[in-house]
């Protein structure tokens, strides 16, 4: 019989335990626990799985985040976690409450729109919480204005934004993102909803449709002498479908 392998993940939160200087037995008190015992399967060379349980890593982030020389960020820990998104937002985790997030108007998916045309003065907040990942004041929801996005959000449909700045983490090409501009010397607003890639320097800027209007990506660069300024505002992390 063959040896079980341990699997990449856990050999990360080893690495992970050894960057902050923490023994096992530290981890598991900050975490909560009351020995070793409680968590050492996940750095066994016994661990197989290709990730480590939701709920384990919601609670390791404010453990290790921070931690060591070079300090361990946000990122490193949330890639010892599942994928989806539904095991984290179901992961219980006593250091953060699910909090109701901000609905803070539209976003269209076509065709730059001003901003002030989708945004409210009055604060709406929906019943529905964040992803526990990240904290929850770096959240809110945009609903989805046009076609462009109709693979993955149709017209209607809520997305989950993240603050990409507050919250500390990287934008990675092929994310889904909010992104704005300004023109006019900053007096005219504009943003919209489409996956990022960078390319030879550029940032390309790509709708997800089928619909034959929206199949061209838009790019842009600093040298665009329309958009005094383009920046990215959020990462999209899911969408959220009402069905009435």
């Amino acid at each position: 019989m063959s040896e079980i392998e341990q699997s990449a993940v856990s050999k990360q939160l080893v690495d992970l335990k050894d960057r902050s200087g923490l023994s096992i037995r530290a981890i598991a008190r900050e975490m909560g626990y009351q020995n070793a015992s409680s968590i050492q399967r996940y750095f066994s060379q016994d661990f197989s799985k290709p990730a480590l349980p939701s709920d384990f890593v919601a609670k390791l982030l404010p453990v290790l985040v921070g931690k060591g020389e070079h300090p361990i960020t946000r990122e490193d820990v949330l890639t010892l976690a599942p994928d989806s998104i539904t095991d984290l937002e179901a992961a219980s985790t006593p250091a953060r409450a699910a909090q109701a997030l901000e609905i803070k108007g539209q976003v269209a998916a076509g065709l730059w729109m001003e901003a002030g045309l989708f945004e409210t003065d009055a604060t709406k907040r929906a019943t529905l919480s964040g992803d526990l990942r990240f904290p929850s004041e770096s959240q809110y929801l945009l609903e989805i204005n046009g076609e462009s996005l109709n693979r993955i959000a149709r017209n209607g449909d809520f997305i989950l934004c993240l603050d990409f700045m507050e919250a500390g983490i990287e934008i990675k090409s092929g994310d889904l993102v909010v992104v704005e501009r300004s023109r006019d010397g900053g007096h005219t607003i504009e943003r919209t909803a489409k996956r990022i890639l960078r390319h030879n320097g550029q940032i390309e800027l790509h709708p997800e449709s089928d619909d034959p209007r929206f199949q061209e990506p838009v790019v842009y660069n600093e040298h665009d002498e329309e958009a005094t300024e383009v920046r990215i505002i959020a990462k999209i992390l899911s969408v959220i479908r009402q069905i009435v």
